[in-house]
């Protein structure tokens, strides 16, 4: 059975990815990493630490120490540092949030939504890094759901889900698309339209889905 190692920055993550896997396939055992003093780090530093990127190394160590054929980080924010401790491993790491952005690079409109701050960087970076490759100079707008994170923390789902719908409806009338840039604000959209969900592109399912299809072709 192939082992896929998840590093995780909020425990919110844990039991999504968890179902996302079992809902595809049973031939996949999950390791689950969680650190969560890196988003507070980061948030309080305004940018990436050096300490965080360690830890990330570390986490990576664990993975393969572990016996994980992959490793896959849940969190947007530290995106860029995970694709750079990938470097120094021989295990394919990956990041949830790269299906989605290569779906939104083919949009010229581009919303990105957030409900911190830390996120928005590296999901935009990488969106425009391959709407670039492909020739291609979109236009993206930014948002941060200001005071929603807190919501969610106190278990106050509904008026997170609310407060997340509403600024998502007003990012999506001026877009093409609006990407979804933390795994946990899916939630927020699950309940919507089949029609009205299209206009959002979320990283949970897609990202697992891919990174599934390649750990078990690998067979």
């Amino acid at each position: 059975m192939k082992k896929l190692a998840i590093i995780h920055t909020t425990p919110v993550t844990i039991p999504v990815m968890k179902e996302l896997v079992e809902e595809r396939t049973n031939q996949v055992e999950l390791i689950n990493l969680l650190d969560d003093s890196m988003l507070p780090e980061i948030n309080q530093a305004g940018h990436m630490t050096v300490c965080v990127e360690e830890r990330l190394e570390h986490m990576i160590r664990m993975a393969e120490q572990a016996g994980a054929d992959a490793v896959l980080s849940a969190c947007s924010s530290i995106g860029g540092a995970v694709e750079e401790a990938g470097r120094k491993t021989a295990l394919p790491v990956y990041r949830i949030d790269g299906p989605m952005a290569e779906a939104a690079s083919a949009f010229q409109k581009i919303g990105v939504a957030a409900t911190l701050r830390s996120t928005i960087e590296p999901t935009t970076e990488l969106i425009l890094r391959r709407a670039h490759e492909k020739g291609r100079e979109p236009e993206v707008t930014s948002l941060v759901i200001e005071g929603a994170g807190a919501l969610l923390a106190a278990g106050q789902g509904e008026a997170y889900d609310a407060l997340v719908q509403e600024k998502l409806g007003q990012l999506a009338a001026e877009n093409e698309v609006v990407v979804l840039a933390q795994a946990s604000m899916a939630r927020a959209v699950a309940g919507l339209s089949g029609e009205a969900r299209r206009r959002f592109l979320t990283s949970p399912a897609s990202g697992i889905e891919a990174v599934l299809a390649l750990l078990l072709a690998a067979e």
